[in-house]
């Protein structure tokens, strides 16, 4: 057998693992994105609205008030919703860009983040261009992780956070499309990033009928379903939807357990125990949290 040996004179291609890897992903947003099947405050619905309609007029609107003086990007919309976990902020960017007919792309922060100075920077550029080329909705989930203020230059790694900080806001002054940031840390945002965001919408908790709506939506075999929903609704104060989903979930496996599943059924009393677990698992946490500030 002859050996393989390598030949020097034709260069291999680099290895995979050489190549950039990709800061964020592409998501192709689905028809149950739509934002009309989302439950949402009616403040938060109409902000949305006016955003897409400054994109969708963009025309009319320089017909009328040469907004390409003020605004040359014809694109450009910058949005922050901030708010608890679980109020459907990612779903409303991913139903922004179901609207608009884009995919989303994802920042993945563990491709963003780097030890090395100059590196993040870089990646944040990166973001943008990918965003760009793909014609997508950019979105920073979490974004304060890389939005919070600047630190003072005499603290460890000041040099690099505020470089990054720097990279990000030249990126947003030149971007020309849409993006999305959330945050459950609006606070922590540098107000020089502030000045640069078009709209900030706040995601509050769901109110009781808003609550009795998402139950209804997470529960699609309704006629399998003994309860009076707007009770339910009412015991679950202070729940997202996001921790409504999980109730319902939890709900529907515990009422799954008879052999036949013709006689699957779930009951009002299984629903409110699931709430208060649902419940004691979110004090469990908020009293974890507090004993680590205090210590």
């Amino acid at each position: 057998m002859i050996e393989d040996r390598e030949d020097h004179r034709t260069p291999r291609p680099r290895r995979r693992e050489q190549q950039a890897a990709p800061v964020g992903i592409l998501v192709d947003p689905e028809p149950r994105h739509d934002l009309a099947r989302l439950v949402l405050h009616s403040t938060v619905r109409e902000d949305i609205a006016a955003a897409l309609r400054s994109i969708e007029m963009r025309e009319q609107l320089e017909a009328v008030w040469k907004l390409s003086e003020i605004q040359p990007q014809a694109g450009r919309c910058i949005l922050n919703f901030y708010g608890p976990p679980g109020t459907g902020k990612t779903r409303a960017a991913l139903g922004i860009a179901w609207r608009l007919g884009k995919p989303l792309y994802q920042v993945d922060y563990s491709q963003i983040i780097s030890k090395y100075l100059g590196d993040t920077a870089k990646h944040i550029a990166k973001a943008f261009k990918e965003a760009a080329e793909s014609d997508a909705v950019l979105f920073f989930d979490e974004a304060d992780s890389l939005l919070s203020r600047r630190v003072a230059m005499g603290e460890s790694c000041a040099t690099s956070i505020n470089q990054n900080r720097n990279a990000l806001m030249q990126e947003l002054d030149r971007f020309g499309g849409v993006v999305v940031m959330t945050t459950n840390l609006f606070g922590n945002y540098d107000e020089a990033i502030l000045r640069r965001i078009a709209r900030h919408v706040e995601f509050a908790l769901p109110n009781a009928s808003m609550r009795e709506r998402i139950f209804r939506s997470h529960l699609p075999s309704i006629g399998r379903v003994s309860a009076d929903l707007r009770n339910v609704a009412m015991s679950s104060r202070g729940l997202s939807g996001g921790d409504i989903l999980n109730v319902c979930l939890n709900a529907i496996h515990a009422a799954s357990v008879d052999p036949d599943p013709a006689n699957w059924r779930l009951s009002e009393e299984t629903l409110l125990a699931e709430i208060q677990k649902v419940k004691a698992g979110k004090r469990a946490h908020e009293a974890r949290t507090a004993d680590v500030d205090l210590n």
